[in-house]
């Protein structure tokens, strides 16, 4: 089998510990599934009976209602990375800007592309900055932004953003924006309303995270050109999002008090991790979404904590990121507090 490189690999553990860990490497809202989206998921069953609609015509209007957008400028997908394989088949660049570090899953999409990255740097704690602007030059015909980035968690400035979609523009360049992180964002920030005045964007959504249904697999892209939306229609077999995934979707886009109550909680305990972090003379960087990027001078720190039933994400691999640098995913009290004592008992027996 091939290496995997994601978070979430349970299984793996299970087989070789015998037992299911503490899972920080994935980003998942640790609230479980809302009850009415759950109850959405049993009564679906029954229409399993028939193929699920190719159009996604439900959830299109659910989340065009939700987000203030037609549903004719969205398009579904079997989960963000659907949409992002599809995307690549259609648009096809032969030149593509990406970050480092950021998301693999984009440079895996565009194998043939000639891949340039632009490196975020520590000592800016790993924002984009205005620098990228000129890593834009007029042979890029795709630029890939993950906002907030995974795995550094930081937003993209709005002013900045619309600087970045503006020069994309000018020379004809796709803006793809991953913002799957951006609802679990303490400010509320929206990308929606730049739709419009730029055509060449396209804003990337899934419910995975934020709703704690990563098992469900559904995502979806926004984008004023109707014509994008048309092509990935075709760039596939018509049947890639499940009967169970649409209704999932519907439900999700109905719980916006859940989502109010989900980010202040993931703010609170984000802050808290952070400072428990740094006390243990981590450094920790300034994420805003459900995970948290920090150093350690360990580069068996991963390891160290399976063996005591605690995952995190080893950022090794990552281009742009070194040995020592990890994320933890921020979920509840329990979990950050049996993190912390984990640490706390690998620094006494390193001393």
């Amino acid at each position: 089998m091939p290496d995997y490189i994601h978070g979430g690999d349970v299984y793996s553990y299970a087989a070789q510990f015998g037992r299911m860990p503490i899972d920080l490497s994935a980003n998942i809202a640790p609230f479980g599934i809302p009850d009415a989206v759950r109850q959405a998921l049993h009564d679906a069953v029954a229409a399993c009976t028939h193929y699920p609609d190719p159009f996604c015509r439900a959830p299109r209007a659910a989340i065009g209602e939700a987000e203030g957008v037609d549903p004719a400028r969205l398009y579904c997908g079997n989960g963000a990375a659907d949409v992002l394989d599809r995307l690549a088949a259609v648009l096809r660049p032969k030149t593509a800007l990406l970050t480092a570090p950021t998301f693999a899953e984009y440079a895996r999409t565009l194998a043939g592309a000639d891949i340039r990255l632009h490196t975020l740097r520590a000592d800016e704690g790993f924002a984009v900055t205005e620098r990228l602007l000129a890593d834009i030059t007029p042979d890029i015909e795709a630029v890939y932004l993950c906002d907030p980035n995974n795995p550094t968690g930081r937003t993209i400035e709005p002013a900045l953003l619309r600087a970045i979609a503006a020069r994309c523009a000018s020379i004809g360049a796709r803006l793809i924006v991953d913002a799957c992180f951006l609802d679990l964002v303490a400010d509320g920030l929206s990308r929606v309303p730049a739709l419009d005045e730029y055509p060449t964007l396209v804003l990337l959504r899934a419910y995975t995270k934020l709703f704690a249904v990563p098992g469900v697999r559904f995502g979806w892209c926004m984008t004023a050109d109707t014509a994008l939306i048309e092509q990935l229609y075709r760039a596939g077999q018509p049947w890639n999002v499940s009967v169970l995934a649409q209704a999932c979707a519907v439900a999700c886009a109905g719980e916006r008090d859940y989502v109010r109550q989900t980010v202040q909680r993931i703010a609170h305990e984000r802050s808290r991790l952070q400072r428990g972090l740094a006390a243990r003379g981590l450094t920790v960087y300034p994420g805003e979404a459900n995970f948290l990027l920090f150093y350690a001078p360990d580069p068996a720190l991963r390891d160290e904590l399976a063996q005591r039933g605690i995952l995190i994400r080893d950022c090794a691999g990552y281009p742009g990121l070194a040995p020592g640098y990890y994320r933890t995913a921020v979920k509840t009290a329990r979990e950050s507090d049996a993190l912390l004592a984990a640490l706390d008992e690998i620094g006494r027996e390193a001393r």
